[in-house]
């Protein structure tokens, strides 16, 4: 549980280190547990073994929620020692990852990360490195293309033949997924 003023956040939390990931799950009936199991392709176990801080906090899921557990969070990982923060998001996490860092300045976080997101929109920032992953069969994740288009270098886009929309289905789609999310947070 991470307290910021008088919000109470249930969060998860994995690893240690000075760049910390915040995870965002998406709609459908995901938790902070997403990225740490099956579905999110274990990808919190996978950072945290590459020596990232993890953090997935519980939040609404749907569309315009989450900033508040997103603002405490930042706040959390600030507070205790964190050099480097990175957004990462699922579907509707992906979109409120990609919300939140437009609503900050330019390089506040290392990195945003999208998976099959339903985010539209470009991300602007030119300090700030950008991912988009996901599957061009996957009705979810429609609109990344054009999020990435949109979107200011530097930026990486990995797109999939499949159509599956949990993170899981892009790692079997491209089973280095995890080293190439590595990768570009160590840069």
């Amino acid at each position: 549980m991470i307290k910021h003023g008088e919000m109470n956040v249930s969060v998860m939390t994995m690893g240690a280190g000075e760049h910390v990931v915040i995870a965002l799950h998406g709609a459908g009936g995901n938790d902070r547990r997403f990225f740490f199991g099956k579905n999110g392709g274990e990808m919190g176990q996978a950072l945290a073994a590459a020596g990232f801080r993890v953090i997935a906090p519980s939040w609404a899921g749907q569309a315009g929620a989450g900033f508040n557990e997103v603002a405490a969070v930042v706040a959390h990982a600030r507070e205790t020692g964190a050099t480097k923060i990175s957004l990462m998001g699922h579907s509707r996490g992906g979109e409120l990852a990609a919300n939140y860092a437009r609503s900050q300045d330019d390089g506040v976080f290392n990195t945003v990360i999208q998976f099959a997101s339903v985010d539209d929109r470009g991300l602007p920032m030119t300090q700030t490195k950008k991912l988009f992953a996901y599957n061009k069969n996957d009705r979810w994740a429609a609109w990344q293309p054009k999020a990435f288009t949109q979107s200011a270098e530097p930026k990486v886009q990995i797109e999939l033949a499949g159509r599956g929309h949990p993170v899981s289905d892009l790692i079997k789609e491209k089973a280095d997924l995890v080293d190439d999310v590595v990768g570009l947070l160590k840069q």
